[in-house]
């Protein structure tokens, strides 16, 4: 994963949903995004914060 940010397809496999669903995250504003180079990234640590609010117990 890149430190700066992750692309909009390492992030939906990273945290193992689809991007349709990852899609409806992002707009819903559960996954904050910046804008670098004109690209639309997730920083390493957003992914970890959604990862663990939305983590089942078993």
């Amino acid at each position: 994963m890149l430190k700066q940010g992750t692309s909009f397809v390492q992030a939906a496999k990273f945290l193992g949903i689809d991007q349709t669903t990852l899609y409806m995250a992002l707009q819903k504003g559960q996954i904050p995004t910046s804008r670098r180079n004109g690209r639309t990234v997730i920083t390493q640590g957003a992914l970890m914060d959604y990862k663990a609010r939305t983590r089942t117990t078993l």
